[in-house]
């Protein structure tokens, strides 16, 4: 999906260059990561900044753990929380002891009023923050001592542990009655993290690390983050040599790999598709939906566009979500079965080879952000693929600020996976209908699917596991009779990287978000010199 101004180290894979330059031998004293990128700024947990939990600027209540590699989800582990949270019997109370001894960036104190004001402030509509949906459940945040929150639920939520990830601000740092998106902190952060900003320009970010940073003394002293025009200038950059590492499109990793270099992967539940728009004649039936879903080969998408990294998806859910995922919701590819459906629904061909329908043709706008590569090469796929079948496809990149205008009308190539460490948010922000928190760009072509939106909203308050896996289970039969998207794979995120002198953690299971937070800096802090 699109952020805006919501971080300063995200951006597409196709739209980030991570060099590792002027790295020093490991006994060289301080050593120095250089981070391309295409923004600064937007360093705001309470507009979405760090709400997965990875930053260095900021910690969470809890913080991801390495992907354990066994195809499921990654541990939470406490990170500002001394222990793990504790749900009451309906899970619509949890209750977080704090750490104690940890200060901010500007020399104050962490407790218990930090926490309830950064939950407070996402959740407040004057913040109109973008992620407030995943936080639309609290109701009331008492803190009954400074190291002790506790978070009244309006419903009962067994997945909220996942939703205690978000950055944590100081209450000073919280302007009440302003948007986050104009808050200081955008360009001023000041959290417990490893690192702090000791500069921000136009172009240019430095980072410093924290000595006494609570939970261990980062090697790797100081980062600077670089901003260029655009991805082409990046992508530049690497193929002529004057960067040594990169977040890439995956098609481009072996061509930039040498051998000072490692192609480094992670796992995600970051999923590519289209919207098929509620106000295009053609793709306003669920029959001609289904008819494309079954028209594209999505094997033929992952082995050349992905260059082999990805997995092939027919829905949000992958099989990382352990008994909520179900197997056979999966679009079988057969084109023939295609064609006679759209007869079926009455687009039919003419003399022209073309498909109409009562004056009307068989036509898709396809719209992908503009200078995002691996969006634009699923697009051209997706459209050449359509073709025979008599389906006409314009394709044009466009930037966001006019996409989201028209996001009814129009195919726009879409990702999905902001918030993928519960499945709640995951299959709700894709799949649910429009609710008063929904955010911009949840659900944007506005489609309904008869039956969803209940199974969805009983599952998010089951208290069962194995009834709510159920009711996600029955989410995704009923999508394959009325599908929203033409989801087409999850990606395997694919990064380059000098990583020589250093032992670097394993890659984390990830969102869609990624780049220069992700990959193998995902983890900076714990970077030791080898």
């Amino acid at each position: 999906m699109k952020r805006r101004t919501t971080s300063a180290l995200v951006a597409s894979v196709g739209a980030l260059a991570l060099v590792l330059s002027a790295c020093e031998a490991p006994d060289g004293g301080d050593s120095q990561l250089v981070i391309g990128t295409e923004d600064l700024g937007g360093y705001n947990p309470v507009n979405g900044y760090s709400v997965d939990g990875n930053s260095p600027f900021y910690d969470g209540l809890l913080r991801l753990q390495e992907d354990p590699g066994t195809g499921q989800m990654p541990d939470l582990t406490p990170a500002l929380a001394a222990a793990e949270p504790k749900a009451n019997e309906d899970s619509s109370a949890w209750t977080v002891k704090l750490r104690e001894g940890v200060t901010f960036s500007d020399d104050s104190a962490f407790d218990a009023q930090d926490v309830a004001a950064t939950y407070r402030a996402i959740i407040d509509p004057d913040s109109a923050s973008e992620v407030v949906d995943a936080f639309r459940m609290i109701e009331d945040i008492e803190t009954p001592d400074e190291s002790t929150v506790v978070f009244r639920l309006s419903e009962p939520t067994p997945t909220f542990a996942s939703r205690l990830t978000l950055g944590i601000l100081p209450s000073e740092a919280i302007e009440k009655g302003t948007p986050a998106a104009d808050w200081s902190v955008n360009s001023e952060p000041v959290g417990t993290g490893a690192y702090v900003l000791e500069s921000l320009t136009s172009d240019t970010a430095v980072l410093k690390a924290t000595d006494d940073y609570w939970r261990t003394t980062p090697e790797l002293k100081s980062v600077t983050i670089q901003a260029y025009a655009d991805s082409s200038a990046l992508a530049a950059a690497v193929s002529d040599g004057k960067v040594s590492g990169a977040a890439v499109p995956p098609r481009s990793v072996d061509k930039i790999a040498g051998e000072d270099h490692e192609i480094v992967t992670a796992r995600t539940a970051d999923w590519r598709g289209l919207t098929l728009p509620s106000d295009n004649p053609f793709t306003a039936s669920a029959t001609v939906r289904k008819a494309l879903n079954i028209a594209i080969d999505r094997n033929k998408i992952v082995d050349e566009v992905l260059a082999g990294h990805g997995t092939p998806a027919s829905t949000p859910v992958g099989e990382f979500y352990g008994d909520a995922y179900e197997p056979s919701a999966n679009f079988e590819l057969d084109v023939k079965a295609a064609q006679r459906m759209l007869d079926d629904a009455g687009w039919k061909k003419g003399d022209d080879g073309l498909r109409s329908k009562n004056g009307q043709s068989a036509s898709i706008p396809f719209t992908y952000p503009a200078g995002d590569s691996v969006r634009g090469d699923i697009a051209a796929e997706v459209a050449a693929q359509l073709k025979p079948l008599g389906i006409t496809v314009e394709v044009e990149a466009d930037e966001w600020d006019e996409i989201e205008k028209s996001m009814t009308k129009q195919a726009i190539v879409y990702a999905g996976g902001e918030q993928p460490y519960n499945i709640d948010h995951q299959i709700r922000a894709a799949l649910h209908t429009h609710t008063s928190t929904s955010g911009v760009f949840d659900n944007p072509s506005d489609v309904e699917i008869p039956g969803a939106d209940e199974l969805l909203d009983h599952a998010a308050e089951e208290t069962d596991e194995a009834k709510a896996n159920a009711d996600y289970r029955r989410v995704q039969d009923l999508y394959m009779d009325d599908p929203s998207y033409l989801i087409v794979a999850f990606l395997e995120h694919t990064y380059v990287a000098d990583t020589d002198g250093w032992d670097v953690p394993d890659t984390t299971f990830e969102p869609h978000v990624h780049g220069s937070d992700w990959g193998p800096w995902w983890n900076l802090a714990d970077w030791t010199k080898s």
